[in-house]
């Protein structure tokens, strides 16, 4: 009988200790799938935030259609300015401004650039180039990711096709200057609902819980605050 007990006993420890184990592990498990998702939503509200703001530079306003952004990610152009050639530091002091040598030099007129100083012998040319090179906005806004897809900018990473929710405001500044703000933003259901539910229910119950009406989910950009288009990672 003893040793049957203590069989018994053995087992329940194993048993007690694999539940223990098996909770860390969920935990750990749980925490860096969370990380992973987490770097991958965060890296697309970037993108949504760079097209955002070349949008609004060149449009005067943000735009609430995802459709919009996408269309002008894929067709838009965006201006660079080519810029070659320097003011010397007598022409500096004798009072010359680049935007002062650009208004002679724009005028074509060789005879006054050679007499403003502004041409240089050597290029047989004006001394400055100011010139604007109009450039796909894909290349533009994301120069180091040649395989860079406009469509994706609308789907949540693990999202089973989701898309990210997106809006616009107008805020009055306490100098009553009104100004345009967006926002876009993913729940943490959204790309987490197929992890461990008790698990994401702790996770979005400990952001409900914070002060100050966090959202939990992943956000860049205000409704309610001008935060210059933060994200609430950051």
């Amino acid at each position: 009988m003893k040793v049957v007990m203590r069989a018994l006993l053995a087992v329940a420890i194993i048993l007690l200790a694999y539940v223990c184990w098996q909770s860390i592990q969920g935990q750990v498990d749980f925490e860096a799938e969370v990380k992973k998702r987490d770097s991958a939503v965060i890296q697309r509200l970037v993108d949504i935030r760079t097209a955002q703001v070349a949008l609004r530079a060149q449009a005067g306003s943000y735009t609430a259609s995802l459709d919009t952004l996408i269309l002008f990610v894929k067709d838009g152009r965006i201006a660079t300015v080519v810029k070659a050639g320097d003011l010397t530091e007598a022409q500096l002091e004798d009072g010359m401004t680049e935007a002062k040598a650009m208004q002679i030099i724009n005028t074509g007129n060789e005879k006054a650039i050679r007499k403003a100083g502004l041409w240089d012998e050597a290029k047989n040319a004006p001394q400055l180039v100011r010139d604007s090179v109009f450039s796909p906005a894909v290349e533009v806004l994301y120069p180091s990711r040649a395989s860079f897809a406009p469509d994706s900018l609308a789907f949540v990473p693990y999202g089973n096709g989701a898309k990210f929710e997106m809006a616009v405001a107008s805020l009055i500044t306490a100098s009553d200057y009104p100004l345009q703000v967006f926002e876009a933003n993913t729940h943490f259901s959204v790309y987490l609902g197929d992890l461990d539910k008790k698990l994401l229910d702790q996770k979005i119950q400990e952001v409900l819980d914070r002060p100050g009406n966090k959202y939990p989910g992943i956000q860049v950009g205000s409704l309610e605050v001008a935060n210059n288009n933060a994200g609430n990672w950051e």
